[in-house]
C-alpha cells in the first residue's frame, strides 16, 4: 500500500485497488430513510424484546417496563387525563368485556 496524490493504492497480485481520500460526505439518516411504517416499528420492538429475553430478562418485565415508559412519555406530551382516556381505549380492545369483575 502507498499514498499518492490523495489516494491510497493497494497492490495485490492480480489487481490494483485505489481508494480516494476525499472528505466523507455526511448524509442525515432521515434523508436516506422514509417515515417509519407500523410493521417496521413492530419488527424493531419484537427484536428488542427478543434481545432482552435472550440476555436473560423475563419477557413480562420487559413488557411492563415498556408500557410504563410509553405511558410516562405520553403523560409528559398530553397530560394525565388524556393519557388515562387513551389507556382505557387501548385496554378495552384487549380485555374480555364478558369477564366477571
Amino acid at each position: 500500500m502507498y499514498y499518492s496524490h490523495g489516494l491510497f493504492v493497494f497492490l495485490t497480485r492480480s489487481m490494483r485497488i485505489v481508494l480516494s481520500c476525499d472528505m466523507p460526505k455526511i448524509v442525515e439518516i432521515k434523508h436516506k430513510q422514509g417515515k417509519p411504517t407500523l410493521p417496521e416499528l413492530i419488527n424493531r420492538l419484537d427484536g428488542l424484546f427478543d434481545n432482552m429475553v435472550y440476555r436473560g430478562e423475563d419477557k413480562l418485565n420487559v413488557t411492563l417496563a415498556t408500557i410504563s415508559f410509553c405511558i410516562s412519555v405520553l403523560s409528559l406530551e398530553l397530560g394525565d387525563k388524556e393519557v388515562a382516556k387513551i389507556v382505557d381505549e387501548v385496554l378495552a380492545q384487549y380485555l374480555d368485556k364478558k369477564a366477571k369483575k
